[in-house]
């Protein structure tokens, strides 16, 4: 490596560091395509040794005129990493910080996936499976957002990493996952901490829109529901908005042991797409709305939105998901008489397309 590559490394990892708090492992995995059979908390510990190390070395050689300037990357590194701080700063407290992108949760994460994972192979006995690891909304959107704003061209998922070093420790104890061929998918739900499995016994993917108002999918939010419709059958729901909302795109739904073209009920208008199985089912699963579009009728004397009789004026916001709608709504005053999903644009939408084809 020539001498401008490992500036440019040090750079960045310097730039990490002053702006947020990393544990070794979400360092590390910001050059995780660097170097080869290194975990990436090797490597994080590796950056941080070496930091430490040349921010000594620059302070004994005076080259530091003003010590604070270190603080908040020797905060952000962590307590390991503290002992220059507690030489140069010894009348003040060590700032202890929690991973910015992890919560400094990734090492019991692991371990937590490791057991459920072993516990449900040992009880099922030898069974070709691989791993996956399901993000909530707000990791997979801070994790992007942080991948992008800091132009991190060698950085991994979260998500590989666990899938990997947990299926390293299971190949240890006698489960290898089998990548090319498996009968199963064992999902970790990183939002619920529990996990799944998504067989490879197919299921229809529908597609769905609902036009009927405060008629939920599942039986769960009411007497009244769309599950009623398929007497037991396992339905899977990646996504979804609340009852009171009328769908007017189209969502996704996976139904068990169905196969009719189209079914309509309870308002609900579905059309098949196809059968799915294995990890067609898991992207789907994961596939999330990036954009939401809604349309709200609501009362009010405000001038906005469109006029649509009286004070009756209509409205088109722009959401990440309902809970975001429902922020931008807070400060209109009046009162909203509907809501309606009118658009949706990420993920969901490329798969479905190449379902369909």
């Amino acid at each position: 490596m020539s001498k401008n590559s490992l500036d440019n490394l040090e750079e960045k990892a310097l730039e990490l560091l002053k702006k947020y708090p990393l544990c070794d492992s979400c360092l590390g995995r910001c050059f995780a395509k660097l170097g080869y059979r290194f975990a990436n908390k090797e490597r994080g510990k590796a950056i941080k040794t070496y930091l430490v190390l040349e921010l000594d070395r620059k302070i004994k050689d005076h080259e530091l005129e003003d010590l604070n300037e270190i603080k908040e990357i020797l905060f952000n590194m962590g307590k390991e990493y503290s002992g220059i701080f507690e030489i140069y700063f010894s009348n003040e407290k060590f700032q202890e910080r929690t991973c910015y992108i992890c919560n400094s949760e990734i090492e019991e994460i692991k371990e937590d996936f490791f057991k459920k994972a072993l516990d449900f192979l040992k009880k099922r006995g030898k069974v070709k499976y691989v791993l996956g690891v399901k993000l909530s909304e707000q990791l997979s959107r801070l994790e992007n957002e942080f991948i992008f704003s800091n132009g991190l061209i060698y950085y991994e998922s979260i998500r590989n990493e666990i899938k990997r070093e947990v299926g390293k420790m299971l190949a240890k104890e006698g489960y290898e996952p089998c990548i090319e061929n498996p009968d199963i998918d064992i999902i970790y739900d990183l939002g619920t901490r529990s996990i799944y499995t998504i067989s490879k016994k197919y299921k229809t993917l529908y597609l769905y829109s609902r036009l009927s108002r405060r008629v939920p999918i599942s039986s769960w939010y009411g007497k009244d529901s769309l599950e009623e419709e398929f007497n037991g059958k396992e339905i899977l729901v990646p996504f979804t908005e609340p009852s009171e909302v009328r769908i007017l795109d189209e969502y996704p739904l996976i139904i068990s042991d169905e196969d009719r073209e189209e079914i309509e009920a309870k308002g609900y208008f579905m059309r098949k797409i196809g059968k799915i199985a294995g990890r067609e089912i898991s992207a789907i699963m994961t596939a999330k709305p990036e954009k939401r579009i809604y349309s709200v009728l609501i009362y009010s004397k405000e001038e906005i939105g469109e006029k649509v009789l009286g004070n009756i004026r209509l409205l088109t916001v722009e959401a990440r998901d309902f809970k975001e709608l429902k922020e931008k709504l807070k400060d209109i005053k009046g009162e909203i008489i509907s809501i309606d999903l009118i658009e949706s644009e990420g993920k969901h939408k490329i798969l479905e397309n190449k379902l369909t084809l």
